[in-house]
């Protein structure tokens, strides 16, 4: 039985009263604590432990919770919405965008200032990240990179939030290297993000005009809402990883820190519960062995994997339905037809 690696993340938010009132977090620092904590509880009941995305408000906020955490094998990373660190740290005056709207430079200034004072409060540098709302831009994981971290959780594909500049319609669907000069391709760089999971099934169309693919938040009422249960999700989810087999399957999932995951009555505390129990489920029916893991575990195995590019594809006639596709290896000079199988001289296909 193929074993499928299993993350349960969570973003910790500043409390709200240094952001706004309708933005994500908890109230206070007793309501995310008793989150995180609720959280933690019922991941051990399946076997799963932790990865923790945390906000520098957070990490000073709640140092003693998340060192002891980490002491009892939960895997730490930064979280960063620079409009709330912006307000919380200099008052609106600098960094107030969402993270796909810094520059490659303010990227560079944010992570380097927010990392410091994150590190301060846990006690070593944070290696792994991810940006609110899953906001990026094509130097978010060369700035990473070149920063000393190691791995992320900074893709949702499907998502198109163009307000919050979260655009990710071509996104990768499993963990992969990153690239460093276009954020939705495979790369090179020392650096493995893994993408949240989403079922490709159907577009689902949020306020806004904000799309998304359904994925493995309790956070939602998908049932309520947009009409799709979590046995479905989860059942097609796992069957689409299946269908790809990727190097290191993984299933990534997400939730906040302001929910009441202490209180059994509490609807996202019952989503929760359902969403694990259905995943579950999906795993055994598909012939995977769920095995829980955190970030650390992923990008450990990614960066000891050999790099895997992308074949080079040849421009043509893009939308026509009956053209051939053609490739050109890396360090080839051959193209290759991919609907006849066979292979050209690259210099004399360009005569």
């Amino acid at each position: 039985m193929k074993a499928i690696k299993v993350l349960l993340t969570m973003d910790c938010e500043p409390t709200t009263a240094t952001s706004h009132p309708a933005a994500t977090g908890p109230v206070d620092w007793s309501m995310g604590e008793n989150a995180v904590r609720g959280y933690v509880e019922i991941a051990a009941e399946y076997g799963l432990p932790v990865t923790f995305f945390i906000h520098p408000e957070a990490a000073v906020a709640q140092a003693k919770m998340f060192r002891e955490l980490e002491d009892n094998g939960a895997c730490l990373g930064l979280h960063m919405h620079p409009w709330k660190y912006s307000l919380w740290r200099h008052q609106g005056r600098k960094f107030m965008a969402h993270y796909g709207g810094l520059s490659f430079e303010e990227q560079e200034e944010l992570l380097a200032e927010s990392s410091a004072i994150w590190a301060d409060s846990i006690g070593h540098r944070p290696y792994y990240f991810r940006p609110g709302t899953f906001s990026a831009n094509d130097s978010i994981f060369r700035v990473l990179a070149a920063q000393g971290f190691r791995g992320g959780s900074c893709t949702a594909p499907g998502r198109l939030i163009p307000e919050m500049q979260a655009i990710w319609s071509g996104g990768q669907a499993d963990a992969h290297r990153a690239n460093g000069n276009f954020r939705q391709a495979l790369g090179d760089l020392e650096f493995a993000n893994l993408p949240l999971s989403a079922d490709f099934s159907k577009i689902l169309k949020g306020p806004a005009e904000r799309n998304m693919y359904a994925d493995f938040r309790p956070d939602v009422d998908w049932p309520g809402q947009y009409g799709v249960s979590y046995r479905t999700i989860a059942k097609n989810i796992v069957g689409q990883v299946r269908e790809r087999a990727p190097a290191v399957p993984a299933l990534c999932t997400i939730t906040h820190n302001h929910y009441a995951y202490r209180d059994t009555s509490d609807a996202v505390y019952r989503r929760l519960r359902t969403m694990l129990d259905e995943m579950m489920a999906a795993c055994r029916e598909a012939g995977f062995d769920a095995a829980g893991a955190t970030l650390q575990h992923v990008a450990d195995e990614i960066l000891a994997s050999p790099v895997k590019q992308q074949p080079f594809v040849c421009e043509g006639a893009i939308f026509d339905l009956e053209a051939e596709r053609a490739e050109i290896p890396h360090g080839s000079n051959h193209i290759k037809n991919n609907s006849e199988g066979t292979r050209h001289d690259f210099k004399k296909a360009l005569l």
